[in-house]
């Protein structure tokens, strides 16, 4: 059959005549997407891209077994197969069990939702906040009332999105929002979040940066690119943004989208950004119109830069907030009504987008076990085979993890639970990390609060404070609401459900899974909020130590300053690894960070293209054992990988050296001009040669055998 197939199927108007003809089985038997990588021995008839047709018949003639075929593989077909069939970008990444049993419950009946996210972002100070209650409608006096945003916020489907009036209908009521059926298919909806520009809260937007999103990139007219951040808009002395300009926060935030949410496949939708200038109609802007705005930010990247694909003259605007802002609205509406953001999921699932509006602001948790059991659509199509019930419950969950609409990690410690208001635990964050205001009221020492807001060391006791703090704000705010309604639901005040306090070991274990904090039984590290300078005694004793391997580096095209801090907490996780102690306190730096295995020492350091490994002893006599240095690489290097692996684009690092001969061993050194790439520069034989990065000026010697002697290279076969 297969030699009589691809025999007689060799032009395209045959190809199409098959796709067209030939059952179900037998195409799904032979045929596979253009880029499918086969097996050995793997008999397959290959359907083309082009014409676009080809390919389209084929998924239409699969339908929904497309995502269970073996096909899906090739990544590029996954973009027609969701624009065809509605299905979740997510679900064809899942395993080959996941993916059947979601066919298994599509094929049981679908609702569909048009449910698009806008994500607004900028430097503080740049008025998102504002600009979102214009596009709202607000009076002139609800804008004045308009505060520098905090942490995250989340205005869930604050639009009704309008296709026989193409426009945006704002919704005045949040709590009009909060009982939209979800699951109508004629319903189209908007939301937006917030996001605060206080660099401190960056730590937790990786939770919500997603292609699921479009985003509005917030710049200020007013200030010059070139120019510092005013530290009264945005408290940064001290911290890893210390002396950024507005340029450094607007290409932050574009390398962010870049990274957090395009794909390596070039076939896969682009991320969709907005770029707008607020503050437009001020006399004193440093701007005299778009095209020099324009100009002005591409210029803020290299010219070898791609990033560049994100200024556009048609998706940059500018805000005069004396005008109307039909335009940009417009804008909007296109964006929010595009076919990208409707998608079809089981009726078995549908359920719980409701349970989520209806539950998150009394239960802020579910456990996973009473989700099973009352969900009869799953419970009664599973009866008698609970573990496949278990299953379907996971594959739900896991899918509205990825939707952003709960937190839930099919891990060991976590699997129990899932959070149901994201919003919420994104504030139990935010108060860990917002300013000092939070010492009023709160009764604990003045020692404790600049110990943490210098070093990231929490105590357990400020934090539960803290969590109380806010549980008595909620207490008065339920109080006079309706104090008889939370009596009659609870019983009393102390068992409403909706404090931080009663679920602080879920909180912080999830906190801990994102890499937000590491936990401590009587303190906890936060490394976003270590400002923390590496004391020079310290470099100084690793400088001078009696054994030290050369500095491996790992450079990132774009390093996400956060990776780091995961990658430490991490670290901090590890069995077997300490951190070291320097006459009783940690040896954790806002850049900087010492271990310890097995009586030997190492320091992860970090720059703004690299993360950089050391390994030392300071003991005298003491030499490094190369079995142990290679176990520490290895390790860092799958924790480099496992968290690179988390972004949507296949974040890559290079491994190499720093080619100066007086500074090899020198830690966290900017590595511009004096990368060394281990697989481009450093040759299979030990030797001294000639730096290849300074031939002409500057010249000087590299010996190989220092660079490698305690590290397992590329060319190793083995340790």
């Amino acid at each position: 059959m297969y030699a009589f197939v691809t025999e007689c199927v060799v032009e395209d108007s045959s190809l199409e005549f098959f796709l067209t003809t030939a059952s179900r089985d037998v195409i799904s038997e032979y045929c596979r997407s253009w880029e499918y990588m086969r097996s050995e021995g793997e008999r397959c008839l290959y359907v083309p891209d082009n014409p676009k047709n080809m390919c389209n018949l084929f998924i239409n003639k699969l339908q929904l077994d497309i995502i269970s075929h073996c096909t899906v593989s090739d990544r590029g077909i996954h973009d027609s197969v969701r624009k065809l069939l509605g299905v979740p970008r997510e679900i064809l990444y899942w395993d080959q069990e996941s993916r059947e049993r979601y066919v298994e419950y599509a094929k049981g009946g679908t609702q569909t939702v048009h449910h698009a996210r806008g994500m607004i972002v900028g430097c503080a100070g740049a008025g998102k906040t504002t600009l979102l209650k214009r596009l709202l409608g607000c009076s002139e006096e609800e804008i004045k009332e308009v505060k520098s945003t905090e942490g995250l916020e989340v205005h869930e489907e604050i639009f009704d999105i309008c296709d026989e009036t193409r426009s945006l209908k704002a919704k005045k009521s949040q709590e009009n929002s909060e009982k939209v059926n979800t699951t109508n298919v004629d319903f189209k909806s908007l939301t937006f979040f917030d996001f605060g520009g206080q660099c401190a809260y960056y730590a937790c937007h990786q939770i919500y940066l997603t292609r699921r999103a479009f985003y509005v990139v917030v710049v200020d007219a007013s200030k010059r690119l070139d120019q510092k951040v005013d530290k009264k808009v945005c408290d940064q002395d001290g911290s890893v943004f210390s002396g950024w300009t507005y340029g450094d926060y607007f290409v932050f935030w574009i390398k962010s989208i870049h990274t957090y949410c395009s794909s390596d496949n070039q076939k896969d939708t682009k991320p969709v950004v907005l770029i707008v200038a607020t503050h437009w109609e001020e006399g004193n802007r440093e701007f005299r119109d778009t095209n020099e705005l324009v100009e002005s930010l591409r210029h803020q990247f290299p010219k070898t830069s791609n990033l560049s694909q994100y200024i556009k003259d048609d998706n940059v605007y500018c805000a005069d907030f004396t005008l109307p802002l039909h335009d940009l609205e417009t804008y909007l509406f296109n964006i929010a009504s595009n076919q990208r953001w409707r998608e079809s999921i089981p009726k078995e699932w549908s359920f719980f987008g409701i349970e989520i509006n209806q539950k998150k602001y009394s239960e802020r948790i579910l456990k996973i076990s009473k989700i099973t059991t009352e969900v009869p659509e799953i419970t009664t199509k599973e009866q008698g085979d609970s573990d496949k019930a278990e299953k379907g419950t996971q594959d739900m969950l896991r899918y509205y993890h990825d939707a952003g609409k709960a937190l839930y990690f099919k891990e060991n410690g976590l699997n129990e639970e899932v959070i149901i208001d994201v919003q919420w635990f994104i504030d139990a964050f935010k108060h860990i990390i917002t300013d000092k205001l939070h010492s009023k009221g709160i009764p604990v020492t003045q020692g404790d609060w600049d110990e943490y807001y210098e070093t990231g060391n929490l105590k357990d006791q400020l934090l539960i404070e803290i969590w109380k703090h806010k549980d008595i704000e909620l207490l008065e705010k339920l109080i006079e609401e309706d104090r008889n309604y939370v009596l009659l639901k609870y019983g009393s005040f102390e068992k409403n459900k909706r404090y931080l306090k009663c679920h602080k070991k879920s909180l912080l274990n999830f906190m801990q899974r994102l890499g937000l904090l590491a936990l401590g039984s009587e303190s906890h590290y936060v490394p976003c909020m270590n400002r923390k300078e590496l004391e020079y005694n310290i470099s100084n004793l690793i400088n001078n130590s009696y054994s030290k391997s050369s500095v491996l580096v790992y450079r990132f095209d774009f390093l996400p300053f956060f990776l780091f801090y995961r990658l430490i907490v991490a670290c901090m996780q590890e069995n077997g690894w300490n951190v070291l102690q320097n006459q009783g306190i940690s040896c954790l730096y806002k850049n900087a960070a010492l271990f310890s295995c097995k009586e030997t020492n190492f320091l992860l350091s970090v720059t703004e293209d690299s993360i950089q490994l050391q390994v030392f002893c300071l003991m005298p006599g003491c030499d490094l054992e190369r079995v142990k240095t290679c176990k520490i690489q290895e390790r860092i290097e799958d924790m480099l990988n496992d968290l690179a692996g988390t972004f949507h684009r296949n974040i890559q690092f290079v491994r190499g050296f720093r080619c100066r001969k007086d500074e090899g061993k020198r830690i966290a050194f900017d590595i511009k001009g004096h990368f060394l790439p281990e697989q481009k520069y450093i040759p299979k034989e030990d030797c001294k040669m000639m730096c290849p990065l300074h031939t002409i000026s500057d010249q000087h010697i590299i010996d190989t055998a220092e660079f490698t002697r305690y590290w397992k290279m590329e060319r190793e076969t083995a340790v």
